[in-house]
């Protein structure tokens, strides 16, 4: 994804424009204001507060959310308490159709594309024809040893019933081999942390997912300062 990136210094802040939408990351605060300068839409944020404190004194901010960024320590060794499905691109419009289940109630996955599906790895339970469950990846790059957990979702009629542990658990069995793999979970939701806790994920930092609205005049020019 290399070329899909802009990084900026000081203080390392990355945009990658992939998905139909621009995401920052920021490891400090001391570039974020030329990075959202350089976005003219909407910019999907993913920074820790001292970040988030800086682009709020300059730029509108809505959508902000609490979350907690864990990783794999490998332990327990996955295995799927049920069975389920490798699924694949002819799998997608399930997929969809799965996560419009939580809409109305704000659950569903909100940054899935098909892509990820053809270049990742995603396991889902059926019942008959039905979708019932599913997790999948962000990104996997084997190359450089690093994986994300994502698009995890069980239909509300469905849970209690071992569903999201187990598609989990399959994906992971697909990713031992990979030296880092991490997820993002909502610092409010006590049942996904519960899950993934007992699945050998730890904690890795706090951080806050947020929207800067799409603009098409910067409030502030690189070139001016």
């Amino acid at each position: 994804m290399f070329p899909k990136t802009t990084w900026f210094t000081p203080d390392l802040t990355l945009v990658v424009r992939d998905y139909g939408t621009a995401i920052l990351f920021a490891m400090g605060a001391g570039s974020v204001r030329e990075a959202l300068d350089s976005v003219e839409g909407q910019v999907h944020l993913q920074v820790q507060r001292e970040a988030l404190d800086a682009i709020r004194r300059h730029a509108d901010v809505s959508s902000v959310q609490k979350m907690r960024r864990m990783v794999w320590t490998g332990r327990p060794t996955p295995v799927p308490s049920l069975a389920s499905t490798r699924l694949s691109l002819e799998d997608v419009p399930a997929i969809r159709h799965l996560y419009a289940d939580g809409r109305s109630t704000a659950e569903a996955p909100d940054f899935f594309h098909p892509s990820m599906v053809d270049a990742g790895v995603f396991h889902g339970i059926h019942e008959g024809a039905a979708l019932v469950a599913v997790a999948g990846t962000h990104l996997v790059a084997r190359e450089e040893g690093v994986a994300s957990i994502g698009n995890v979702y069980t239909r509300r009629d469905r849970r209690g019933r071992g569903l999201g542990r187990a598609v989990v658990q399959a994906v992971l069995s697909e990713l031992v081999d990979i030296e880092t793999v991490g997820l993002n979970v909502r610092a409010d939701n006590r049942v996904a942390l519960t899950l993934y806790e007992s699945l050998g994920f730890a904690d890795h930092c706090e951080f806050y997912e947020a929207i800067r609205p799409a603009t098409t005049v910067p409030r502030h020019s690189p070139a001016a300062s």
